[in-house]
């Protein structure tokens, strides 16, 4: 009995050390490909052309979110509930992509609305339509869930591999920098929609009619998930947006590569959460009481790893802005020297929102994220009225910390 014990324990902490591997990948060679983009489009476009390009990535993004409705969350541990029976599986994967593909259409109508009324910029949105419905057909929640992620990897290299080299070799700059965002989508578009029509074959997913009560049933229980996720984003973005149209082009620059970096290390964490999320969810059923012994021992890993890693922000933080955009930039030096705390506190909130995840807190999930989204409104607005731009690298650590503050409040609450 011992022995079957242990052989469970090893296959089970062998199955989380390859899914963090896997989604590990992923992540990494995002990071790596934005991390080799960054001087080519700075040089390109220019530091004032970049900030817009980051704002309307940013825009695109959050239109992602929208479609995917929380789904990527919510499917992965729904997916691996199901994995074992195909019936059931094929069931749930068509009706998430019904949904999908609903929603789309109608951001699609939205988009095309605008851009007949002639909002400003809206040529950027246009082109950015690629980033959008690659995020809408995008089929890691189901990789992830049946805990095979090999295929995903290469493909979404390749996809990165893909979008760099349509940016280097067919960009031009006398066209418009709103093909950046075109490139940086279609290479996502392709690759994820031969993964997608692979997993449709391979698992042997057998097509469904569209399925008006499995939509519904989407749409009403992951509605707190997908407000979550909108406000999460907002809250993220909300101070970059609102420098588009309070700052200059130079100012917004130097606060895109901030975010740009924070955003690279937001990805690094969310490949952890996505490595644990199904086999904590599975045994979190299993046996409820070794989650808070679990938690503590990660987030003190978490916590020495994270202090390391600000401490290397801070101190190059000149050679990092050197990097990126080939010249010295001291405003966005000072920006990152600022936020270097910042991935310690994302890292130490990261088991907040899986715990709020398995134990289908999405009503406090929004809640969370909805005050969160108050704070970081009224903190935006009073750095934009009362402080000096060398200091709005403050604003995104004082949002992470009132995130880790908010959550853990929130779940000492309930426990």
């Amino acid at each position: 009995m011992k022995k079957a014990g242990y052989i469970h324990l090893i296959k089970h902490k062998s199955g989380i050390f390859l899914n963090f591997f896997n989604l590990g990948f992923i992540q990494i060679s995002n990071i790596a490909v934005q991390l080799l983009l960054f001087p080519i489009i700075l040089r390109i476009i220019g530091i004032e052309s970049f900030g817009l390009v980051t704002v309307i990535n940013a825009y695109s993004l959050m239109i992602g979110v929208l479609v995917n409705y929380g789904t990527n969350q919510s499917g992965i541990k729904d997916i691996a509930l199901v994995k074992t029976d195909i019936t059931q599986l094929s069931k749930l994967f068509f009706t998430i992509y019904q949904t999908r593909i609903l929603l789309f259409l109608l951001s699609i109508l939205v988009i095309l609305f605008l851009y007949a009324i002639d909002l400003p910029n809206i040529k950027y949105v246009l082109f950015a339509i690629p980033i959008i419905l690659a995020e809408t057909i995008n089929p890691i929640f189901f990789f992830t869930g049946i805990e095979k992620l090999t295929l995903y990897n290469t493909a979404n290299l390749l996809a990165k591999i893909s979008s760099a080299c349509m940016i280097i070799f067919l960009f031009n700059p006398a066209a418009g920098a709103w093909w950046v965002n075109f490139y940086l989508g279609m290479g996502n578009l392709v690759l994820y929609a031969i993964v997608l029509l692979y997993a449709i074959r391979k698992y042997q997913l057998e097509w469904q009619p569209i399925a008006k009560d499995g939509i519904r049933k989407i749409l009403k229980e992951n509605s707190f998930l997908i407000s979550n996720n909108i406000t999460v984003h907002l809250q993220q973005s909300f101070f970059l947006f609102v420098l588009q149209g309070f700052s200059t082009p130079l100012i917004l620059g130097a606060y895109s590569i901030l975010d740009k970096i924070m955003a690279s290390v937001r990805m690094m964490i969310v490949a952890f959460t996505y490595a644990i999320y199904p086999n904590v969810a599975i045994q979190y059923e299993a046996n409820r009481n070794s989650w808070i012994q679990y938690k503590k021992q990660v987030n003190q890993w978490l916590a020495v790893f994270f202090l390391l890693f600000a401490i290397g922000l801070f101190f190059g933080s000149e050679l990092i802005v050197q990097l990126l955009t080939g010249t010295n930039n001291e405003l966005a030096e000072t920006y990152i020297k600022t936020a270097a705390l910042v991935p310690f506190f994302m890292a130490l909130n990261t088991l907040n929102m899986v715990e709020l995840l398995i134990k289908n807190q999405y009503k406090g999930l929004f809640y969370c994220s909805g005050f969160l989204l108050l704070v970081a409104i009224i903190v935006g607005s009073l750095f934009i009225k009362n402080m000096q731009p060398i200091q709005f690298g403050l604003y995104t650590l004082l949002i992470e910390i009132a995130a880790l503050a908010i959550t853990s409040f929130y779940i000492k609450k309930i426990s």
